[in-house]
């Protein structure tokens, strides 16, 4: 007999397999085992994927849980981050869209394989009509890699949101990327972050979809020696991408912040609601060095 027991949700050994109201199936990357959490990250099963998702099932009926939206927004974060650091966020969104917060091994995983795992999950969720996407940080390659990979969901593909999302690479990895110190804190998806990989293997983003980026509009941001503005990790610059509907700045805040700030947050469901973020500072694009590096 197994008894409810509490867990810290799954972040460096755990993935998502399959994500449904909230209750999640998965697995561990040593073990191939599964486990089903609720919402509250109790582990209420385990075992093979069978298994769980036969539980699943029973929990849905014996607890009388109602049938999602049929509309989503899906919830990919960054480099240590928890997927419910976008608990705040989520909230926003949870009476009009089942909200799914897909979690994967962040210093284990490149962004191939976390790509393949997100496919894998939404493949499984076919009777959702309409999905949409808010990513921060890593987890924006990581959606333009799954897109990419022409998976079965895309034909519902909705709006996208990417937040302080490195779309032109991170500039300070380039020269540091293949340091031991270097993959020891920041794992595969850090050494992939930097411009010269993104250039070449992480395709463009497509649809419909805006960028929000952090800084100060003053040429200096948080870190004065970056030499433009940026959040503090990531030059504006940096997170702007071509084909963006919208592209905004948001004042003051910084990287890892940003997707809990109110203004964001007010903005991020505007434009999954209408394509439009609203009021806000627009980052325009007239640096002619940024369509040439998508050019090339």
């Amino acid at each position: 007999m197994m008894f409810p027991f509490f867990t810290f949700g799954g972040m460096f050994y755990w993935f998502d397999k399959h994500n449904y109201a909230g209750w999640r199936i998965q697995e561990n990357i040593w073990t191939r085992r599964c486990r089903l959490l609720d919402p509250y990250d109790v582990r209420r099963a385990n075992g093979d994927f069978d298994v769980c998702y036969e539980k699943l099932l029973y929990f849905l009926k014996a607890w009388e849980i109602p049938q999602p939206p049929k509309k989503a927004v899906v919830f990919i974060h960054g480099l240590y981050q928890k997927p419910f650091s976008f608990e705040k966020m989520a909230r926003a969104f949870s009476s009009e869209y089942e909200t799914i917060l897909f979690s994967y091994p962040t210093l284990r995983y490149d962004v191939m394989k976390a790509a393949k795992a997100l496919n894998a999950l939404l493949n499984r969720r076919l009777d959702i009509s309409k999905i949409n996407f808010v990513a921060q940080g890593v987890g924006g390659l990581i959606l333009r890699q799954a897109i990419a990979l022409n998976p079965e969901w895309l034909v519902n593909i909705g709006r996208s949101v990417m937040i302080g999302v490195p779309n032109q690479g991170y500039g300070w990895s380039e020269k540091r990327k293949d340091g031991r110190l270097y993959r020891f804190f920041f794992g595969e998806l850090g050494r992939e972050m930097a411009p010269s990989f993104i250039a070449k293997e992480i395709p463009p983003m497509i649809g419909e979809f805006g960028v929000v980026m952090g800084g100060k509009e003053d040429n200096k941001g948080f870190m004065p020696f970056f030499k433009e503005d940026n959040d503090g990790i990531l030059r504006a610059s940096e997170a702007s991408h071509p084909g963006a509907k919208e592209e905004y700045l948001a004042l003051n805040k910084t990287h890892f912040f940003l997707h809990k700030d109110n203004k964001v947050i007010e903005m991020t469901h505007a434009f999954i609601d209408h394509g439009r973020f609203g009021r806000g500072i627009r980052i325009r694009k007239e640096q002619q060095n940024l369509a040439n590096i998508w050019d090339k």
